[in-house]
């Protein structure tokens, strides 16, 4: 069997030797900061090269001895068919496990404060042990996957929306929380205050919440009643900590006294309803509503940077933006030559740019999927460099985010 002139044989970059000819990486060439597509390498800082950016690439032997050679210096690895078969599970798997704790996790709790809001609607009671075990493993999953978890706050699900808010805002508070050095206690007192702060909504008539129109004064009257109704079931259950009352209670209180229900100002108002407050809001216009479609994270900035100083503590709204970043992973951008993608990592140090997956061409119509790190150089078909210019809402685009995680998208951790 002759062997002369083998082409693409796919070499594991730690395999490489110098003299061998690369005809292909593992990624696009646009991907990686090669200029020629297709080089000799000639020298250990070449290999170095190739390692620092690709798993593998893809070889053209010149000669059958070359390849023998090759051959000889890898097939003594018994590990060597296990890289290559890691190497393709690994490609095949990019969509599963990654997200699947946190998927399991938040549908669990969900469910849990879902059947929690229905049987106070029933007029029955409910187990705050239970409650408080999901804070628990919520916290816990926030401290191993904050990522994750977090950009599962950003699947709307039309169905329960009640229940899923409030799981949304206890998440994100947990979250916010920890970035300001809170410690796991304070985390697990303030993601219970968090889940609970809108349980007065069960003594609301649906219709009235659902109303697609605007209010009028009486039926807003009778909005503004659900932190007392919240207060009424709360305040009977033994467990709860006066910091949890007191953020269903005051979540809706304003700095300069332009919230409700009893006008409170900033001296009233505790650190942890400061938080919750601001986390409050911004989940709700990054969700759509009956009589509005969702924001976009930067629109919904906008607002709480509106009312800061005024209606929302003016640090914690500028700390709140630099712990969620512009581009939080799960946000829908598009890209300056009308690509559509989503964020799938981020960059502390280079916070306009992230890592994204592209899924959408600039039609707007479905592509093979490619990531880019606009941290790196990255350039379009047309040799032109990939740039943020919009990010827009989640449902953006007819993109179903929810689709992405059930298939496991990989969300990185922050750089």
């Amino acid at each position: 069997m002759s062997f002369q002139h083998l082409k693409r044989v796919k070499v594991f970059a730690e395999d490489l030797q110098v003299g061998m000819f690369v005809s292909d990486l593992d990624r696009d060439w646009s991907e990686s900061t090669f200029l020629l597509q297709g080089f000799t390498i000639e020298s250990q800082a070449d290999i170095d090269a190739v390692m620092s950016q690709c798993k593998f690439v893809y070889i053209d032997f010149k000669s059958d001895s070359q390849f023998k050679s090759y051959r000889l210096a890898t097939t003594s690895s018994k590990t060597y068919a296990e890289k290559n078969a890691n190497s393709v599970e690994s490609k095949e798997n990019f969509f599963k496990n990654r997200m699947n704790p946190a998927a399991t996790r938040y549908k669990k709790s969900s469910q849990l404060m879902k059947g929690v809001m229905d049987r106070i609607m029933l007029g029955e009671d409910f187990d705050i042990h239970g409650v408080r075990d999901v804070v628990k493993e919520n916290v816990k999953q926030v401290l191993e996957n904050e990522d994750a978890m977090l950009m599962m706050t950003l699947l709307k699900n039309k169905d329960d929306s009640k229940a899923e808010h409030s799981l949304n805002v206890s998440i994100l508070s947990i979250g916010f929380a920890r970035y300001l050095g809170f410690d796991e206690t304070k985390l697990e007192d303030i993601g219970m205050g968090a889940l609970l702060h809108d349980i007065g909504q069960v003594k609301i008539d649906t219709n009235l919440i659902s109303k697609k129109g605007r209010l009028n004064q009486n039926e807003m009257a009778e909005m503004c009643n659900h932190p007392k109704y919240a207060f009424e079931i709360l305040q009977s259950k033994s467990g709860l900590t006066p910091s949890c009352i007191d953020i269903a209670i005051n979540h809706h209180e304003r700095l300069q006294g332009q919230g409700y229900p009893r006008g409170l100002t900033a001296d009233k108002l505790s650190q942890n309803v400061r938080l919750v407050s601001i986390v409050d809001v911004f989940e709700s216009l990054t969700t759509p509503q009956v009589y509005r479609r969702s924001l976009s994270v930067v629109d919904a900035y906008k607002i709480l940077m509106s009312g800061k100083g005024t209606h929302y503590d003016e640090k914690m709204v500028l700390k709140f933006i630099e712990w969620r970043g512009i581009y939080p992973p799960g946000s829908i951008v598009e890209m300056a030559n009308g690509e559509v993608g989503i964020i799938i990592g981020t960059n502390r140090k280079f916070k306009l740019k992230p890592k994204v997956l592209l899924v959408l061409d600039e039609y707007k119509q479905k592509r093979k999927e490619k990531i880019i790190d606009l941290s790196k150089i990255s350039v379009d078909a047309e040799s032109k460099p990939y740039k943020i210019v919009k990010a827009y809402e989640n449902s953006a685009f007819g993109i179903d985010l929810q689709s992405y995680a059930d298939k496991g998208l990989k969300v990185e951790p922050a750089r």
